[in-house]
């Protein structure tokens, strides 16, 4: 029997008016970074999670204002509290929306419920794909097995350049494909911050996905190193700024460098 673990969340402060939450009882590859930043009229939810445990008692906790979602892309783990939030704006890119309408996923939280070449291609990544998902339970009776991912229709979809103001900040949306089709990212260039959900992290990239698409990544990762960014905030992991997110592009480019477009080898010709 698992343990009761209350609270579910974790909840930091990682930067002015941003909070981070976490759930530290779900297993390392399914344990997004969720991000409440605060605004003027309301505040903003980057993504939501698993959906294990409730989330809106802990949003609602934190502010009164209105809550808008911030979807970054439709996997499981960064879409599973949607659902709590259904009578809310939620933002996605267009190529997220059919996904995040019907998510799919195992009904349970055991590896097992995974289809066996998904558990193989996790592994071969490196990570642990015995047992469950988690390792307690937010509440005393809750049904693991039971546990299923719910769809939630997107209200507002964005594409790349698009603004989101608010008030006490402002966003300029970012669509950074290749993990995911429709994976978009937060740049405040104001304070040089970026949300980035899983296009860039401090931990394993994942781009053999069935969505995945590895040409588009490396176009978003040159993107990425060009970007004056001071702080990178991801899906996964801790904080880390623009020195080390020149490391990990470097590093997944020279990765991947067989898969690179040739570069121009003289100047345009025009006619």
């Amino acid at each position: 029997m698992l343990p009761v673990a209350d609270p579910w969340f974790s909840v930091e402060v990682v930067d002015e008016g941003v909070v981070m939450l976490a759930e530290p009882h779900v297993a390392r590859l399914w344990r997004a970074n969720l991000y409440l930043v605060r605004g003027r009229e309301f505040d903003l939810l980057v993504d939501t999670g698993m959906g294990v445990g409730p989330l809106r008692s802990v949003v609602r906790g934190l502010t009164e204002r209105p809550v808008v979602v911030f979807t970054t892309h439709s996997h499981l783990d960064h879409i599973g509290g949607h659902f709590e939030f259904a009578d809310c704006e939620i933002i996605a890119h267009a190529a997220e929306a059919a996904k995040l309408a019907a998510p799919g996923g195992p009904v349970g939280l055991s590896y097992a419920s995974l289809p066996a070449a998904k558990r193989a291609e996790y592994a071969a990544a490196g990570f642990d794909v015995s047992g469950l998902m988690i390792d307690a339970v937010p509440s005393a009776g809750y049904d693991v097995a039971g546990h299923r991912f719910r769809g939630v229709t997107a209200t507002r979809l964005v594409e790349e350049g698009e603004v989101i103001d608010l008030g006490r900040r402002r966003f300029e949306v970012l669509h950074l494909p290749g993990h995911s089709p429709g994976g978009i990212a937060l740049w405040d260039a104001a304070a040089g911050m970026l949300i980035a959900g899983d296009a860039v992290y401090d931990g394993i990239l994942i781009d053999t996905t069935d969505d995945a698409n590895i040409p588009a990544y490396i176009g978003t990762m040159e993107k990425l190193r060009a970007l004056p960014v001071n702080v990178v905030h991801g899906g996964h992991r801790r904080a880390f700024g623009r020195a080390r997110l020149h490391e990990i592009v470097d590093g997944y480019l020279e990765s991947r460098k067989d898969m690179r477009p040739p570069k121009p080898s003289g100047p345009a010709v025009s006619f």
